[in-house]
């Protein structure tokens, strides 16, 4: 028996524990080879067998892309409304041309309002967010 079939088999297996060990997104790669592996094992010709790989891969990525949409959560959601203008915080952290501001129990990065120079251990307020740093000033 040709060793092809076999190894894809067994490769298209361990991709799949892997992914259950890592959640990588790579089931899908597994299935197909599974397939692929299965088909030409009972000998299918390759080119059907690829086909059919292809289609199981992709009905594979739908099956799991909804259990995974379904299942996982913003983690963010509800904390970072990004509504943190007029929040106080309190600066941690000097850089060269930033701050870090402990506000709500997480760190992040600020610039001062304007010239203002700031000191470790003051109360900020934020005045606006940029992306992901803020804007502050004394408070």
């Amino acid at each position: 028996m040709d060793p092809l079939p076999i190894s894809l088999l067994i490769l298209g297996l361990l991709v799949i524990v892997l992914d259950m060990m890592v959640s990588a997104f790579i089931t899908p790669i597994g299935v197909a080879m599974v397939v692929l592996g299965l088909l030409l094992g009972f000998g299918v010709n390759f080119t059907e067998s690829f086909v059919l790989a292809l289609v199981a891969a992709v009905v594979a990525y739908i099956l799991v892309g909804r259990y995974i949409k379904r299942d996982v959560r913003d983690a963010g959601k509800g904390k970072y409304t990004f509504d943190l203008k007029g929040k106080r915080g309190r600066i941690v952290e000097i850089g060269r041309e930033h701050y870090i501001v402990e506000l709500e129990g997480d760190r992040w990065i600020a610039l001062a309002d304007g010239d203002e120079k700031l000191k470790i251990g003051e109360t900020v307020e934020v005045a606006d967010v940029d992306g992901v740093k803020l804007i502050v000033r004394k408070a």
